[in-house]
Parts: C-alpha cells; structure tokens; sequence
C-alpha cells in the first residue's frame, strides 16, 4: 500500500500531465493549423498573407472558451519576415476582466520605434527558433505585451523544415495557481511547486509566494512531470516541494 506522501506524488503527477496535457494539445492544433497555410501558400511559390493567418482564428477563439485552465490568452506568432504583406505579426487574442468577449492583442511592432514589443527575442520565441523544442516561461511580468503575470506555453511551427513562428498560450499566475491547488493539497498542507530557476510558480502557503524564489534551506522535493513525452520542452520538469 502506497503511504500519504506516495499518493501525493502520484496525484501530483496525474494533475500536472493532466494540466500540460490541455494545454499542450491546444498549442500542437494551431501549429497544425499554420503549418498547413504557410504550407498552401509556399505550393502556390509565395508566402502566405496575414488574412490567411487569420484563418485560425475559430480554433483561437475555441481554445479560449475553455475553462481547464483558463487562457489568458493564445494564438500564433509570425517570425520576421514570413508573412507577405506584413513584416512581423501576431495572430493572438485574449481575455480580460470586463470585456465579454476575447479581443485581438495590439502592440506596436515597428522595431524602430522605442518601447516596441521585441518578440523574437523573448525567452518564450527564441527558444522553439534556436532549438526546435517547446517551451514553458514564467512566471513572469509581460511588461512588453500585455501587462499581466503569467506563464507562457509555446512550441515551434516549421514547415518544410523552415522555422514559421511559434503557437503559444498564456496563463494568468492566479489561474494556473487555482488549477495546481488539488495537487498541492494532496502533497501536504505546507506544498509548492518550484520553476527550473527556482522560482514559485504555485503554493498553498503563505509561507511561498508566488513568484519568490525558493529559500536555499527548504528541501528538495519529486520532480513533476516525468518521462520522455517532455524531455523536448524546456522549462521542465518542475519540483514539488514540502518543507
């Protein structure tokens, strides 16, 4: 018979696959998604429009209306130059208290204009660029975007082995925190979940703060989520600790 701290791990485990799972399997269909009009577009020798792009947008707004977790937001990310008819792009809509609906995120992105938002060199797109591997990021303050404490989920879009962009998702820091708490509860009354930067990403005491990095005293702890299935995404795995 497993004892109390087995069963939390093994909870851990399930929850942590579970969450990565939903979210993950939304960002693989818009890649898909891309892919295949950036593909229809090279067949025909040119490179695919912004409108086109836009032809995701159902699968956006689909994703978005899901609850488990919440998305702050989520769409796809053009690199530089890969579009037609415009020189850097984001096909990406979000959420926000007060609005009804999802609206698309504007942001200047004119490289020459200070305060411009520099997304390809953001951890959450030069990671899936330079690397082919999917990524998680945060948390963090999106200070250039969108304003808000999140953490990104993001993985390559390639098409005949040429780098497109990214298919991303943001998650607010409180929602992911909300979603990781059955865990937490089920490790221990004292728990967190700690970044591979050791920072908080989610706790059910006070006594570990989101967003603080972890004190040097507080021990170790199992390693979620485990196997080969995420070995290419960087940022993983995170460690469940009980102090």
């Amino acid at each position: 018979m497993a004892n109390a701290p087995d069963l939390g791990d093994t909870a851990a485990l399930t929850h942590v696959d579970a969450v990565l799972h939903e979210v993950f399997s939304g960002i693989a269909i818009l890649c898909e998604l891309a892919a295949t009009v950036c593909a229809r577009a090279a067949g025909e020798g040119r490179k695919p429009t912004t409108d086109e792009l836009a032809s995701i947008r159902p699968t956006v707004l689909e994703h978005l209306a899901r609850e488990s977790p919440p998305l702050a937001g989520t769409g796809v990310i053009a690199a530089p130059g890969v579009l037609a008819d415009e020189p850097r792009w984001l096909e990406w809509w979000r959420t926000a208290d007060g609005r009804e609906s999802p609206y698309r995120l504007s942001v200047d992105l004119d490289p020459h204009n200070v305060g411009s938002y520099e997304y390809p060199s953001a951890r959450w797109f030069d990671v899936p660029r330079r690397t082919g591997r999917r990524v998680v990021v945060g948390p963090y303050v999106d200070y250039a975007g969108t304003d808000e404490y999140i953490l990104t989920f993001a993985g390559p879009i390639t098409t005949a082995d040429e780098f497109f962009g990214v298919a991303a998702a943001d998650i607010r820091a409180t929602d992911f925190e909300l979603a990781m708490l059955p865990l937490l509860d089920a490790a221990g009354r004292q728990a967190f979940l700690v970044n591979t930067q050791g920072r908080i990403i989610a706790s059910n005491t006070p006594d570990a703060i989101v967003g603080s990095m972890r004190r040097s005293a507080q021990s170790d702890g199992p390693q979620v989520p485990r196997g080969q299935e995420w070995a290419d995404c960087d940022g993983l795995p995170w460690t469940l600790v009980r102090p």
